[in-house]
C-alpha cells in the first residue's frame, strides 16, 4: 500500500530504473508503454546499465537514456549528484534491488515506487505489494504491477523493440559479407546461456538440428550470442556438415536485433536474445529446463516452446546437479518437428 500518495497532477520528469540483463530490460517494455499511454505529455528517462541501454534505443515511450555503470562508491555519489540536478518528480523502480531505491532516494526525487523486496521499504514512498507466487506469474505482468501506484489501467501489449532502416540495411551488409543472402531462408541458433549451464541445449543437437534443415529447406544458419557463448559456439560450427555463420561474441546488440530481425526463425535456450526475438515478432523454437516457464517464457503467440515435466524442474539452479534431464529429454527430432512447422506455416 502506498506509504505516501502520489500528487493528483501528473509527473512531468519520470526517472525509470531499467532491469540489469538484456531479457529482463525487454520484459519492461509494455510498462514503459503503459506509463506513456498514462501519462503522454511527460519527460521519460531510463537509467540502464550499457549491456541494456540499446533495448531502449528508439522506442516511443522513452525521452532519454541514462547509461549507468553500476560504478564503486564514488561513482554512485556521482550518479546521486546527477539525479538531483534533474530534479526528477518520480522514479519507478523495476529491479528488486535495495540500490535501486537507495540511489532514487539519494538523487531526491520525491516520488519513488516499487515493490517491498530486500528490506527496501524505508526508501520508498509508495511501496507495491508483490505477488507472493511469483513463479505463477510473469515477469511482464510484475511489471506492469508497478502501474498500479497511479490507480489506472492501462491496455495489455506486448513487448516490442524498435530497428531503423539503418540498422537493418548494415545488419544485410555484415551478413552478405559472411555469405549470407537476406532473400534467402535464414535460420538462426541461440545456443548459449549467461546463468548458467542448466539450461542450455547440447551443442551436437543444435548442429544436428541445423543440419537437418539445411538439407529440408536449403536454410542458412546464423549463430548468434555473447562472447560468454564462444565454446560452444565453436562446437557447434566443428560439428556441421555445413558451417554456419558463427557471429557469437562479435556483435554489439543493436547489430544482433538488426540481423534477428532478418531471420525467419530463431531456435534458442531461454536466454535475451529470446526474448529479443520475441519483441521483434520472430518466430521461435524455446528450449525450456531449468528455468521458470510461467515466469520468464517468451511473451509472443509466435513461440513454441519444448519442455518436458521432470520432478526438479524448474529448480532455477545455474549448474544441474544430478543428470540434466529436463534438457536430455529434449531430442533432435522434435526440435526439427517444431521448426518445420514454423517454416512450413500458411499465413
Amino acid at each position: 500500500m502506498p506509504r505516501r500518495p502520489l500528487p493528483e497532477a501528473p509527473p512531468r520528469r519520470l526517472l525509470v530504473r531499467a532491469t540489469n540483463w538484456v531479457g529482463d530490460a525487454v520484459l519492461i517494455l509494455p510498462a514503459l508503454s503503459g506509463l506513456r499511454t498514462l501519462f503522454p505529455q511527460a519527460q521519460v528517462a531510463v537509467l540502464a546499465v550499457p549491456r541494456v541501454a540499446p533495448v531502449f534505443q528508439g522506442h516511443p515511450a522513452v525521452s532519454e537514456i541514462i547509461s549507468y555503470a553500476r560504478p564503486d562508491n564514488k561513482g554512485r555519489w556521482r550518479l546521486i549528484k546527477q539525479l538531483r540536478a534533474r530534479r526528477f518528480d518520480c522514479a519507478l523502480l523495476f529491479p528488486n534491488s535495495w540500490e535501486s531505491a537507495l540511489v532514487a532516494w539519494g538523487g531526491g526525487i520525491p516520488q519513488r515506487v516499487g515493490y517491498n523486496t530486500e528490506y527496501r521499504t524505508p526508501f520508498l514512498t509508495t511501496v507495491i505489494k508483490g505477488p507472493e507466487k511469483l513463479g505463477h506469474l510473469h515477469q511482464v505482468y510484475r511489471h506492469l504491477g508497478l502501474l498500479r501506484a497511479f490507480g489506472k489501467r492501462v491496455p495489455m501489449a506486448f513487448p516490442r523493440l524498435y530497428v531503423e532502416d539503418r540498422e537493418l540495411v548494415q545488419a544485410q551488409d555484415l551478413l552478405a559479407e559472411r555469405g549470407i543472402d537476406c532473400r534467402q531462408l535464414i535460420i538462426g541458433l541461440s545456443p548459449g546461456a549467461t546463468y548458467g549451464t542448466a539450461k542450455q541445449w547440447y551443442a551436437e543437437r543444435f548442429a544436428a538440428v541445423a543440419d537437418q534443415l539445411q538439407a529440408d529447406f536449403k536454410a542458412q544458419v546464423v549463430l548468434l550470442g555473447g562472447p560468454g557463448d564462444r565454446a560452444i559456439a565453436c562446437q557447434i560450427v566443428n560439428q556441421m556438415r555445413h558451417p554456419p555463420v558463427n557471429l557469437v561474441g562479435d556483435t554489439e546488440l543493436r547489430t544482433a536485433l538488426a540481423v534477428i530481425k532478418h531471420l525467419a526463425l530463431l531456435i534458442t535456450n531461454d536466454s535475451g536474445l529470446m526474448h529479443v526475438a520475441a519483441a521483434l515478432g520472430v518466430p521461435l523454437v524455446s528450449l525450456f529446463g531449468s528455468t521458470d516457464l510461467d515466469n520468464t517464457g517468451p511473451f509472443t503467440p509466435l513461440a513454441t516452446v519444448l519442455r518436458h515435466a521432470v520432478p526438479c524442474s524448474p529448480c532455477l539452479k545455474r549448474e544441474c546437479p544430478t543428470d540434466h534431464r529436463c534438457m536430455e529429454l529434449i531430442t533432435v527430432a522434435e526440435v526439427v518437428a517444431a521448426a518445420r512447422a514454423w517454416l512450413t506455416r500458411t499465413e
